[in-house]
């Protein structure tokens, strides 16, 4: 599986898991992923085999550290109560497994199950019922993510990729500002839709103001208000380096220099600026739909090999 996660600072965690934040930032990445494997290995297990987490543990709480431009430090952290996510994964799993599979995994009872632990927990304040701190994948690295980790690092934002040993495989995990991914997307999105092919119509642009749209809403307006995590997990050796996001950037800077022309030709804003020939767009949105293309059958190809695999 691969994995995109906020973290928020303290302050902005529900107030009956702050105490249980703060034991967590006296362990180490390493330990804390530790016990998230054998918890999901002790359930997977022929003797104690079961699809719904227990609701008795504490979460799984991950930390992040950075520090912004003043030299002050801030620490950033992702709740993650295993019944919420197991819930929230089951249309990945409708997605995935054979129905046979499916309807033998995830029965009725097994889905109730799960909504009810999430909702009680929503309701004692542990976690937030209308707003997900994660989304999931199997197999592959959603296009829209990693545009959320492209364009350049923007003065004092932090943009890290850190790469460990975990188990014998090697984990690639990326980590940006939420306020620089917000922006990124919301750049790009522009662009689709004013240079793009089909506009906001496309699958691209749908998909980008999707993932646009949850990340604003954890109401980032400044730098160190939050970070963004792209974790790799087991498919780090197939999807690292990133050769998909830089197919797609490709893209997206051709339809970065209309704008420059615009503006360094006319000196006028973007709104104003009258418009390029057609012939101009024509090519720019067809480079932008060939390297839409070229990334998708790249992401294919790496995910067939790693099936066979």
């Amino acid at each position: 599986m691969t994995f995109l996660r906020v973290y928020q600072p303290l302050n902005k965690l529900p107030e009956k898991v702050r105490d249980l934040a703060r034991e967590a930032t006296k362990l180490s990445r390493a330990d804390i992923e530790a016990e998230a494997a054998e918890r999901l290995n002790h359930r997977l297990r022929p003797d104690t085999f079961s699809t719904v987490p227990s609701s008795s543990l504490p979460p799984i709480i991950r930390v992040l550290e950075g520090t912004d431009y003043r030299g002050k430090r801030h620490q950033f952290f992702h709740v993650n109560y295993l019944a919420r996510a197991t819930f929230s994964s089951v249309p990945m799993r409708r997605e995935y497994f054979h129905d046979d599979l499916y309807n033998r995994l995830v029965t009725t009872d097994t889905l109730d199950r799960l909504e009810k632990i999430s909702e009680l927990q929503a309701d004692e304040g542990f976690v937030s019922r209308s707003l997900p701190t994660f989304n999931l994948d199997v197999w592959r690295v959603p296009l829209q993510w990693l545009t959320a980790f492209s364009g350049a690092t923007r003065e004092n934002e932090i943009h890290t990729t850190t790469e460990s040993i975990v188990g014998g495989t090697k984990i690639v995990r990326r980590v940006r500002d939420i306020q620089a991914v917000v922006s990124q997307l919301r750049w790009v999105h522009q662009l689709l839709v004013r240079y793009g092919p089909e506009g906001s119509n496309s699958l691209y642009a749908r998909q980008i103001a999707g993932l646009y749209q949850w990340l604003a809403a954890f109401g980032p307006n400044q730098f160190y208000q939050g970070l963004v995590e792209l974790d790799y997990g087991a498919l780090s050796k197939y999807f690292w380096p990133d050769e998909v996001g830089k197919t797609l950037e490709i893209g997206h800077e051709v339809l970065e220099r209309l704008i420059d022309i615009a503006i360094e030709l006319e000196g006028v804003t973007i709104d104003e600026f009258p418009g390029f020939p057609p012939a101009m767009l024509k090519k720019a949105a067809n480079i932008m739909h060939r390297q839409y293309n070229e990334a998708t059958k790249l992401m294919e190809h790496i995910t067939r090999h790693e099936h066979a695999n």
